[in-house]
């Protein structure tokens, strides 16, 4: 084989060339800036694309029928029957925290109570006025009763008032409720602002705002 021939002297001028070039390489910045921010911008032109219009083969869903059973299409409603607002009138009427609140009048206990607890006519008749006192008057004003709140929650009612006597119970407010006895008096009645007692067949009425300072 014949030997190559290299021509060193063309080489030299070439590598001259490339480094002069290298050395000028601060001269070609704003070029290479340029070709830079052109591909950036590229870059983020088509990922908005990508990102807001997707390829239509990705937005495409297959329509599967759904396939319904015959058990399910003979469910029914849970509650077929609409009631008006009027069947819901007692709960209204009955809201604890209402000024306008009334008593608890349940409809199915108000037929078994009536029959249960209204006495005859001939019992009414034969129990004379006076066998409702059994104990004598004593003399004097009966001790002042403060009232200061009224629960009605259902079946219970419930008096906020001042302890008229301490020698028994220590605290400075107890709860009474109907059918109680508090020093000389019995809770005849809790209504929603007045509590009516019975003092020896005397009635006494206090009122809630009466006690109320302004």
């Amino acid at each position: 084989m014949k030997p190559v021939k290299i021509n060193t002297q063309y080489l030299q001028t070439v590598a001259k060339s490339l480094a002069e070039k290298m050395r000028r390489w601060k001269n070609y910045l704003p070029l290479i800036n340029l070709v830079l921010l052109a591909g950036v911008l590229g870059m983020v032109g088509v990922c908005v694309l990508l990102v807001y219009k997707p390829q239509m083969e990705t937005v495409k869903r297959a329509v599967v029928p759904e396939k319904t059973t015959d058990d399910k299409k003979q469910l029914a409603f849970l509650d077929m029957e609409k009631k008006n607002i009027d069947h819901y009138e007692t709960l209204l009427s009955n809201n604890p925290f209402s000024q306008d609140r009334n008593d608890w009048k349940p409809v199915e206990k108000k037929k078994k109570d009536t029959k249960a607890d209204s006495p005859s006519k001939e019992e009414a008749v034969s129990v004379p006025a006076s066998a409702k006192t059994e104990e004598q008057k004593p003399k004097g004003s009966p001790k002042p009763i403060k009232l200061f709140g009224i629960l009605i929650l259902g079946d219970v009612k419930k008096a906020l008032i001042l302890n008229p006597d301490t020698t028994i119970n220590k605290d400075a407010y107890i709860f009474i409720e109907e059918g109680a006895k508090i020093v000389d008096y019995k809770v005849k009645k809790i209504e929603k602002d007045k509590v009516k007692l019975d003092w020896y067949g005397e009635e006494h009425i206090v009122v809630m705002r009466a006690n109320i300072r302004k």
